[in-house]
């Protein structure tokens, strides 16, 4: 029986703003001038959080996960392959995540179904291939409307994943992306593909799509707790009706976690790189008012359906993570747990017990965290969290999914 499954996610954030960006600057998105990049600050940059995420798999780590982003200063990964091909000739057993690719700006899949099957070969099967639409900066930085990405989004999954299944050439009639030959070379190593992860904001279509395909679904949000349970129960009614069976490694969360020896230490080590990322690299992305999101008008990522239920159910000003104020703000919401190996084991236990969730896709760097902290994080994690978890989850997973099988993403 197989038990819950933890990842190391990094964002590579850039940590060199000056100390007054958040007085001076509106946005870390975007508009964000670039003239703030210092390239000799910056060498060996992506080689540290590289070293990072190598150190992950050395602790015993399941797997590392990227994602992709665009001129900003929260993720300096506008092609997360090129660090997955990194990360292949540098590991060997965890898997490497990119969750994901967004489809909607490549201007034909047929390049990223290429280079997914090129990084399974060269990782003998390590690959999980995740797909996202892209937030609405993304949208914004490359001109594409939200429900042009939307359209082109499902469409371009479906060709990958069947470039990926059938033997070529055939033809693919799309709209967005009629192709005469698909024919793509290398195959994937994985049989008939990679597992596909599908990141989301409870969008109801998107769980919809997703349960309808049998791919796994990761919930985005960062407020956990009751919401997290919320959602894993929303997505296994979905899954019911497409005649299909909820079980923990069709979900997984996405959660911030940093660990010292006792929850003082932990808060006061993390401070600064905690404080960083929410108030600079988060800044003018979450926010309607207050830290408003900057560059340009509405433009959401969800579908019309699920950003109307937003507004309907949110209120103007309201705090959002990036206006937190306070450890206790934080903490209320779960978006970030700092604490003792003995207080994060509790807390991550109570959410996987809550919520039935088996893949746990884990932030430890935070902002301009120093490498050393991260390690320390991430070490105590590994020795004095992970085993309780997997034990535990092992004999609930046991319990309440009898017959469960043994691999990652048991939808595909």
């Amino acid at each position: 029986m197989p038990s819950a499954q933890f990842f190391c996610w990094h964002f590579m954030a850039y940590p060199h703003l000056p100390s007054d960006f958040d007085e001076k600057y509106d946005t870390g998105w975007v508009t964000v001038p670039n003239k703030l990049w210092d390239s000799e600050k910056s060498a060996g940059l992506y080689q540290d959080y590289i070293d990072q995420l190598v150190y992950s798999e050395e602790l015993g780590f399941d797997g590392m996960v990227l994602n992709e982003h665009h001129q900003n200063v929260y993720g300096l990964m506008p092609s997360p392959n090129i660090i997955a091909a990194a990360l292949s000739q540098r590991t060997s057993r965890g898997k490497i995540v990119v969750l994901g690719n967004l489809i909607p700006l490549h201007l034909n899949p047929l390049r990223v179904a290429e280079e997914y099957a090129m990084l399974d070969m060269m990782t003998n099967g390590r690959i999980i291939a995740g797909f996202a639409v892209g937030g609405g900066p993304e949208a914004f930085n490359y001109n594409l409307s939200s429900a042009k990405s939307r359209r082109r989004y499902w469409e371009g999954i479906d060709l990958c994943v069947r470039a990926w299944k059938e033997d070529g050439p055939f033809e693919h009639e799309g709209p967005n992306y009629p192709l005469r030959y698909v024919n793509i070379w290398p195959k994937t190593r994985q049989k008939p593909h990679p597992p596909v992860w599908i990141p989301g904001s409870l969008s109801s279509e998107t769980m919809e799509e997703v349960a309808k395909r049998g791919f796994d679904y990761f919930l985005s949000s960062r407020v956990h707790g009751s919401a997290t349970r919320a959602a894993a129960n929303r997505f296994a009614e979905v899954i019911k009706k497409h005649g299909d069976t909820f079980q923990p490694f069709r979900m997984g969360v996405l959660l911030s976690v940093y660990v010292s020896e006792t929850d003082e230490s932990a808060r006061e080590e993390a401070k600064e790189g905690v404080w960083y990322f929410l108030r600079n690299t988060l800044k003018g992305h979450l926010r309607r008012e207050g830290r408003t999101q900057t560059f340009g008008p509405g433009i959401p990522s969800q579908s019309v359906k699920s950003w109307e239920q937003f507004l309907r159910n949110s209120k103007p000003g309201e705090d959002r993570l990036g206006d937190a104020k306070s450890w206790d703000e934080l903490d209320a919401g779960g978006s970030i747990i700092a604490g003792s190996p003995t207080t994060v084991r509790r807390r991550l236990w109570e959410l996987i017990e809550m919520a039935g969730v088996g893949n746990f896709l884990i932030q430890f760097h935070f902002g301009n965290m120093k490498a050393e902290l991260a390690r320390k994080s991430m070490r105590l994690f590994a020795t004095e969290v992970l085993p309780h978890l997997r034990k535990d989850s092992n004999d609930l997973f046991a319990r309440d999914y009898p017959g469960l099988d043994e691999r990652i993403g048991g939808g595909q």
